[in-house]
This record gives structure tokens, C-alpha cells and sequence, in this order.
């Protein structure tokens, strides 16, 4: 096949890159390893969005994390506009043309002894100098706010102007996705690339479906990014690795806090608690190296040292209420871990290779513009179309809808009268829409619905959403996976495991 625009990689990069492609008269094709879009390192973001005082603690936390590596002053300074104009357009248009949920919290840095008040001045210094909101606030005000914080709080940053949007990372990558397939893009998942050409100046892709012909090539494939490159001969940077480890707490402590409250305590560390918008409560990260990609292995001692972290924030928090914890790749430039990798590659002015670094998701839509820029100033025609559709709807959340709203979607489809996951409350309704949209994968499913991510973890509606999908897919339930290729949730049926047998009559 042929295409203008070659996207390799469907998380949040190249699913942003073909949003925006979308918007011109350019034929864009995606392609994409995995089963689905967005189960890569997107989907296990933090899910933040921020700027103002929240901005200086990520400058600091990720300033003494790396030794190596120091960006120049022009890199900084674009990384910052690339931030705060990325900020201003997801909360001026993005958020809501994809109509993405978000749970927006006051932020809160806490000092509880004199090494971190040092950190705490430094901190408000540069919220000062970037002429951005805070309030400094004394013990009596921090326990006013928040009572169930370490009561050997001194005294705290506080800004409950900007603050910070939490969301669901997958569901912003599906939602860019939906979009951009609405307008357009073609997609080819389950499909891996495993060489390049070239071609009287074309690139030429070969793929487990067949060789893809195009003009540009945008590699933005996270953590495979390096692999790819090598793969084009077009690549002069290396990647390091880490692992962030996260923890989930029960709904059922949703109101210990509802500050994002945390203590910034030394190179690389954050202690934090942080209300999401489920109702949940997500303890901060803690990153280790790693030398192999797609590491997600959890470490034991490090979820110890997590909710100990957590602890130190809220003393009272228990292991009884955790839900959940994993794993999560991060990626950073080996180059220069301070900067992003946006570069067309030196000896291949038509492949452009993406890798981003922390934050990923504030910035993007910057970034997606300056990639356009890159592509026009080395030939690619964009006219605007006059027929782009910005807008796209989520699937109706059941467990969010009044009575009134609930009732006229069980009228017009029964299947949401149907609740398949009660932990969420989700319905049938939900999940054949989301098959609909593109699910083929019980973490498909999860990701568009939350079908299983509550309390019992697929204890009870794994069989049934298994059932569904098997049903609407047209296949055998041993046929189902989690998230595609051999990850199979049933390797047998029963009458497998054990053949019939004559009967025995009295």
C-alpha cells in the first residue's frame, strides 16, 4: 500500500500526530505492534495535567533525578513554552472537543522538617520568579485544608487556582484514535514493522502485512523508538530506561484527602497521595533503572518503600485499602535525559524519530505543531480540509448518569439495563459499544470502560465480559486474550481437559 505519512507506533505520539495530520489534505496510515492503541507507556501515565506551581516541583523532582545530562538553555526554554502553550490548548479545546472526564484537585507541598523547608523555599523562589499563583500557608492552615496529614507538617506551598486536572491516559490516546480514524486515518494494528527501504526518494516500510510505500516516516515508537531507528539507519541517540511503580487505593478511603498532597524529600523522591478521577487515591512513583524495555516486573521492596513514602504523608493510610499496584515503563534520551528527542534523522531528511521524555502529555499538542512545521519545511503539502470534525463523544458512563439520563438510554438500548461490572457499574451497553469502537481485548474493554479495574479485579465480571466479546467478535472464548497476541485468558474448554468417558449404569 501507499501513504503520505507513515506513523509508526499508536500511543500517544503517533496518535496526537495523526489527529493533526488529519486536519490537512494528507493521506496518513498508522501502524501499531500491539492488538490495541495506547498499551504501551501511554497508558500507565500518571495522568496529569498542570502548570504554574505544580510545573516547579516537576522541573525540581526531575532536575535531581538525573546526574547525567544537563539541557542547554534554549532546549529548557522551549521545553517550557512547549509545556505551557500545550497546557493552555488542552484546557482551552482539546479536553473538551474529545470530551475527556477529569477530576481537577488543589495542590499541596508539605515540609515536615528543616531539609525539606529548604526544598520548600527554593520551590517558592521559582513559582516567584515565573510569576505564577501560591499561597505559603503555616501548620493551623494545612490541617484546616487537610486533617489527616503528617501533623508534623511546618508549613506549605498551596495553590488552589491552577492546581492540576487528573484524567485517564488511555482514554485520551483512544479518544485522539476515534478522532482521527473519523477523519480519516487509516490504522493497522496487530502489525509490526521489521525493516526498511528506500526508493527514488520514498521510504519504503516492510511490515508483518506487507511493505507500506510513503513520503515520511514519523518513528514514534516510545520505548522501541531506538529499535526502530536502527532498523532505518537513522539513528544517533540510545535510550535509558526506568520503572515506576504505582499503587491504587480503594474508593472506599476516597476522602482521607482531596488536596494532591505531597512532600518533595530528596534526589528522585516524591512522597505524594493524589486523588484520581475515579475516586481512587494513586500514591506517588518511585523510578528505578532498567536495562531492559518493557520492564513492568514489580518489586516488593519497592511497593514497600512506596506506601511508606504515602505513609509519610498521611500516617493513617493502611495496605488494607490497596486495589492494585504495577509497573510502568519511563523512557528518557541516554543523549541527554533533560531533553526530548524531536529530530529528523541526519542522514534521512523524510524520518522523523519521536521519543518523549516526562511530561509527555502537557506538552504534546505543542509539539505535534512543531512536528508539522518540520514536515511542511521539508516538502510535505498542507492544505486545511474544510470537512475536519474536531469533536468526539465518549461512551455513556452508566455510573455517572442521573436516573432520568439512565432511563432513556436503557430506552433506546436494553443492554444498558445489564450491569456487567459492579465494582464500576458498567453495562453491557457500554462494553458493545466499546467493541464497537474498536475493542477486541479484555484490557480493551477495561481501558474504554473500566470493566474490572474496581475492587474485586475481574473477580466477578471477567467470565461475562469474556462471554461478550467472544459473542461480538464472532470467535471462541478460547479464542479471547487479554491484551492480544498468545496472552489467551482460557487455553482450554472443559470437555478438553477431560475427554467423555464411557458411563457406567448400575
Amino acid at each position: 500500500m501507499e501513504t503520505q505519512v507513515l506513523i509508526i507506533g499508536g500511543g500517544l505520539a503517533g496518535n496526537m500526530m495523526a489527529r493533526e495530520l488529519a486536519k490537512y489534505q494528507v493521506d496518513v496510515t498508522l501502524v501499531e505492534k500491539r492488538a490495541d492503541v495506547g498499551f504501551g507507556v501511554s497508558k500507565a501515565s500518571n495522568g496529569y495535567l498542570y502548570w504554574g506551581m505544580a510545573w516547579n516541583v516537576s522541573v525540581a523532582l526531575k532536575a535531581i533525578a538525573h546526574e547525567v545530562g544537563h539541557a542547554s538553555k534554549e532546549a529548557e526554554i522551549k521545553k517550557e513554552n512547549w509545556n505551557r502553550s500545550g497546557y493552555e490548548y488542552w484546557n482551552s479545546t482539546l479536553l473538551r472537543e474529545l470530551d475527556i472526564p477529569y477530576l481537577w484537585t488543589p495542590i499541596m507541598q508539605i515540609a515536615t522538617n528543616d531539609q525539606e523547608l529548604k526544598i520548600l523555599d527554593v520551590l517558592e523562589q521559582e513559582t516567584i520568579a515565573r510569576n505564577m499563583y501560591y499561597r505559603r500557608i503555616n501548620k493551623e492552615e494545612i490541617l484546616s485544608i487537610e486533617p489527616n496529614v503528617n501533623p508534623n507538617a511546618i508549613s506549605a506551598l498551596y495553590d488552589d487556582q491552577a492546581g492540576w486536572k487528573t484524567y485517564y491516559p488511555w482514554e485520551i490516546v483512544m479518544a485522539l484514535y476515534e478522532n482521527a480514524r473519523q477523519n480519516g486515518v487509516k490504522y493497522m494494528l496487530d502489525t509490526e514493522v521489521t525493516g526498511f527501504s528506500q526508493n527514488g526518494g520514498f521510504q519504503i516500510a516492510e511490515t508483518t502485512r506487507g511493505p507500506i510505500k510513503a513520503e515520511f516516516i514519523i518513528n514514534a515508537c516510545g520505548a522501541d523508538g531506538m529499535k526502530v531507528a536502527q532498523m532505518a539507519n537513522a539513528c544517533d541517540f540510545s535510550l535509558q530506561f526506568f520503572k515506576a511503580h504505582v499503587v491504587l487505593m480503594d474508593k472506599a478511603i476516597r476522602n482521607l484527602v482531596n488536596t494532591s498532597v505531597a512532600i518533595l524529600a530528596g534526589p528522585g523522591r516524591l512522597k505524594s497521595i493524589n486523588p484520581v478521577q475515579s475516586g481512587n487515591l494513586l500514591l506517588s512513583s518511585i523510578y528505578t533503572p532498567t536495562d531492559r524495555p518493557g520492564d513492568v516486573a514489580t518489586d516488593k521492596q519497592i511497593l514497600d518503600d512506596l506506601f511508606g513514602m504515602a505513609q509519610d504523608v498521611v500516617p493513617s493510610l493502611s495496605k488494607r485499602h490497596i486495589v492494585a499496584y504495577y509497573a510502568t515503563s519511563r523512557v528518557y534520551s541516554a543523549r541527554d535525559p533533560d531533553e526530548y528527542i524531536i529530530e529528523f534523522a541526519q542522514n534521512n531528511p523524510r524520518f522523523i524519530n519521536m521519543v518523549l521524555r516526562m511530561p509527555g502529555f502537557v506538552p504534546m499538542p505543542a509539539i505535534a505543531k512543531d512536528v508539522l512545521g518540520m514536515l511542511a519545511d521539508h516538502g510535505l503539502s498542507l492544505t486545511s480540509r474544510n470537512d475536519f470534525n474536531p469533536d468526539r463523544k465518549r461512551i455513556p458512563r452508566f455510573s455517572d448518569l442521573s436516573n432520568e439520563e439512565r432511563e432513556k438510554l436503557i430506552a433506546q438500548d436494553p443492554k444498558y439495563s445489564h450491569v456487567v461490572c459492579r465494582c464500576e457499574t458498567v453495562t453491557e451497553g457500554e462494553i458493545v459499544e466499546a467493541i464497537r469502537r474498536g475493542a477486541t481485548t479484555i484490557d480493551g474493554i477495561k481501558y474504554r470502560t473500566r470493566a474490572g479495574m474496581g475492587r474485586c479485579q475481574r473477580g466477578f465480571c471477567g467470565p461475562r465480559v469474556v462471554e461478550i466479546l467472544a459473542r461480538e467478535l464472532n470467535i471462541k472464548p478460547t479464542e479471547v486474550t487479554k491484551n492480544g497476541g498468545n496472552s489467551r485468558e482460557l487455553l482450554y474448554t472443559t470437555k478438553e481437559l477431560h475427554p467423555a468417558r464411557e458411563e457406567v449404569t448400575a
